[in-house]
């Protein structure tokens, strides 16, 4: 993936997060930053990012309890920088 097709103020790893969640429909803090092979410390610095951006929604009690979904922003997005995303989700 060429940086340039990103969103200027979006990271390709937090880019790699969102299509990720999308895929799964929701992921937990541990299941993701296992398959992603990101650190803990950094999927959460990440996960925050993006939840402050209004692109993730978060049920929590800790983050390691953690289950991660896109909002609808962020669903937009995606679909936008990954528009077969869209036929993917409707095939399933």
């Amino acid at each position: 993936m060429n940086q340039t097709t990103l969103p200027q103020t979006l990271p390709e790893d937090y880019a790699l997060v969102l299509q990720h969640i999308q895929e799964s429909g929701e992921e937990d803090f541990v299941g993701l930053s296992r398959q992603l092979h990101i650190t803990r410390q950094r999927l959460a610095y990440i996960i925050e990012a993006l939840k402050q951006k209004h692109l993730i929604l978060l049920d929590r009690k800790t983050y390691a309890a953690s289950w991660i979904r896109l909002s609808t922003q962020g669903k937009r997005l995606v679909m936008s920088m990954w528009p077969e995303s869209t036929r993917l989700s409707i095939a399933s």
